[in-house]
């Protein structure tokens, strides 16, 4: 058994360097595409986490109106109001 095992660094480097030139595309598109894959469940799982309420109930705003400003609103709706129903006037008739 004669077995020569050439294990120099220059023979590793000439290895690594030939199957990265020769795998280069194939190996861009597989870390691209992992990458991409990796985006996409984390993104999924931050909507899926969002959209759970665990309990959680934003605070409401509890808006009081005295009753001057309703009467105000009120008087408003009343002026927007047109006197006539027939709709909107053509300023050409004469």
């Amino acid at each position: 058994m004669d077995i020569n095992l050439n294990l120099s660094t220059e023979a590793i480097k000439k290895a690594i360097v030939t199957f990265l030139h020769r795998f280069h595309v194939v190996i861009f598109v597989i870390v691209v595409l992992g990458g991409l894959a990796v985006i996409i469940l984390l993104l999924n799982n931050i909507v899926v986490l969002s959209s759970q309420s665990n309990g959680y109930s934003p605070n409401a705003n509890n808006s009081t109106f005295d009753q001057a400003t309703i009467k105000k609103i009120e008087d408003l709706q009343n002026r927007s109001q047109s006197p006539s129903t027939s709709g909107r006037s053509n300023p050409f008739v004469e």
